[in-house]
């Protein structure tokens, strides 16, 4: 009897090992599938054994497979916040609570030219401005939206450059934590809105200059008049300097609108073959009691068979006149020597007009065809002129197709080399 119930309990102990020998084996695969969970996001092959073992492994499974979701619904995101902050034009930032960046887009690295990425540092170390520090740094303190305009001196290769940026903090919060406060700071760059806000205001004040003065000079002349002038010839002189100013304030008037409508491409142009060379000596001739009154030795040189051009005649002989008047008037010295020639090259006509004259400074070359800029203002009024020329002069080259560019050195003249396409087809 003893010995039948202790084989029963052998057999029953041997059972029994075998039993934990393989869940143990089956706990030490699933601790295994953890670890490869872990490691490599997915299950390496299925699982059998008891129930429960298998229960757990399709836990296992459906984990791994919402991890999987997860990453791909992460790496979606990623790619299409990162594809957001690509694309855009503004420069964007995030800065934690303690002020240090987390996040920022290739734009906001590319206007503020910086040499490295500013992930982890601090916004001061990033920027060097205590008004950027103070939008962010309320923004973050009030939960209200900031704002300022920061100007800044950028460096663009060897130059630095004024830019203004306007900035535009807000503030985000997390409901569960005060910590996990952010700022999200916006950089647009408002550098040509303000630059053209200087042109405009520069424009309205030079108009106005040139308006305000022939119509000072006939206002007092008429004044006089008016009062009783009794000399015949002062009268008379009084007349003709009014009308003069009067041709003045018309001949103004007439270069605004056609620059007006140059600007605007609303003016046209009537293309036909047109010769340089016949242009050129139409100017000269034109210009022939200037020529003579300062004495100047104007020379022209064309190739025998340079090619017609499709052109507007009177656009281009205004553009003809206006370099060459203003050669004339701006040599600085009397006996001046100015030559005009021309070239073909690859369909287009180049045409230098050369001066012996003071040349250009440097710093005002890159404004020479700005609109009423003047390199010496008070000799350059005194010559005369709407201080317009330039300007037309570039809006009707470039209504062509061309181009015009200025070359100089101070003390050493100047080259105004014009480019025109031979065909407008």
């Amino acid at each position: 009897m003893i010995v039948g119930w202790l084989i029963v309990l052998l057999v029953l102990s041997g059972v029994l090992g075998l039993f934990a020998i393989t869940l143990w084996r089956r706990v030490l695969l699933l601790r295994r599938e953890v670890r490869h969970l872990l490691i490599e996001g997915a299950l390496s092959y299925e699982v059998r054994g008891p129930r429960i073992v298998r229960e757990i492994h399709d836990d296992l499974k459906e984990i791994a497979r919402r991890q999987r979701e997860f990453a791909r619904r992460i790496a979606e995101e990623d790619f299409s916040l990162r594809a957001i902050l690509a694309s855009m034009v503004e420069g964007v930032l995030i800065a934690d609570n303690n002020m240090h960046v987390r996040l920022v887009n290739e734009r906001l690295q590319q206007m503020f030219s910086l040499p490295k990425s500013p992930i982890d540092r601090t916004v001061m170390e990033v920027f060097r401005n205590h008004l950027v520090h103070q939008v962010i740094r309320q923004s973050l303190d009030t939960g209200e939206p900031q704002s300022a305009e920061l100007q800044a001196e950028i460096s663009e290769g060897e130059q630095f450059q004024l830019k203004h940026f306007q900035i535009t903090s807000v503030s985000l919060r997390s409901r569960d934590s005060e910590s996990l406060a952010r700022a999200l700071v916006i950089f647009h760059d408002v550098s040509q809105i303000r630059s053209l806000e200087a042109v405009r205001k520069e424009f309205v004040a030079n108009v106005s200059h040139e308006l305000r003065t022939p119509l000072s000079i006939i206002t007092g002349y008429l004044e006089t008049l008016i009062d009783g002038g009794d000399d015949r010839e002062t009268n008379l002189r009084f007349l003709r300097t009014m009308h003069k100013h009067a041709q003045r304030l018309n001949l103004l008037i007439e270069d605004l609108l056609a620059l007006s409508k140059l600007e605007s491409r609303k003016i046209s142009l009537h293309f036909e073959p047109f010769d340089l060379s016949e242009g050129v000596h139409r100017v000269l001739e034109q210009l022939d009691s200037l020529i003579r009154e300062s004495g100047a030795l104007v020379s022209t040189t064309f190739p025998k068979h340079l090619p017609r051009i499709e052109a507007d005649s009177f656009r281009i002989e205004q553009v003809l006149y206006n370099l060459l008047d203003n050669a004339l008037k701006h040599s600085g010295k009397s006996g001046a020597k100015i030559s005009v020639e021309a070239s073909s090259a690859g369909g287009t006509v180049v045409v230098r007009i050369c001066d012996d004259g003071v040349g250009i400074p440097l710093s005002d070359q890159p404004h020479i065809f700005e609109r009423f800029y003047r390199v010496h203002k008070d000799r350059s009024r005194d010559a005369g002129g709407t201080g317009l020329g330039l300007s037309i002069a570039k809006h009707t080259v470039q209504a062509h197709g061309g181009s015009i560019a200025v070359q100089s050195r101070p003390g050493a003249g100047a080259t105004f080399v014009m480019i025109l396409p031979v065909s407008q087809t």
